[in-house]
C-alpha cells in the first residue's frame, strides 16, 4: 500500500467490518479489511503482503482471517490486482461477467490493467 495516503488509509480501516494484519517483532508485513452490510453483501480490499514475505502463507492467513469473519453466506467481492487471480481462485473466487467499476481516475486504471 506504499502510494496510498497513510491518514486515508486509516480512515479506511476505521470504517471496515473487519481489518486484519500480519506483523513480525511489531512491523506489519501484510494487510487486509473488508467492507460488509452484515447481512447479503461483503468486499475484501486492499490485501497485501511485503514481497520479501509473499509465497509463505501470509497471505492465505489473511484471506482466511477476513473470510471467516464475514456474514456467512454473503456474497463477497474481492478487487484484484492484475496478475493476481489464480491466489484468490483457490479460495473460491470466480470472474465476475457483469462486474463494472466507476473509478475517480479511469485512465489511469485502463494503463494498470483494471479497466478494459
Amino acid at each position: 500500500l506504499g502510494t496510498r495516503e497513510p491518514d486515508k488509509l486509516e480512515i479506511a480501516a476505521k470504517n471496515s467490518f473487519i481489518v486484519c494484519s500480519a506483523l513480525i517483532d511489531g512491523k506489519i508485513i501484510g494487510f487486509g479489511r473488508a467492507i460488509s452490510d452484515g447481512q447479503y453483501q461483503s468486499a475484501i480490499y486492499d490485501v497485501v503482503v511485503l514481497p520479501e514475505f509473499q509465497n509463505q502463507g501470509v497471505g492465505k492467513t489473511i484471506m482466511n482471517a477476513l473470510i471467516e469473519k464475514l456474514p456467512k453466506n454473503s456474497t463477497v467481492l474481492i478487487f484484484v490486482a492484475p496478475g493476481k487471480q489464480e491466489f484468490y481462485r483457490k479460495f473460491g473466487f470466480g470472474n465476475l461477467k457483469t462486474g463494472m467499476g466507476l473509478f475517480p481516475n479511469p485512465e489511469m486504471y485502463r494503463v494498470k490493467g483494471y479497466l478494459e
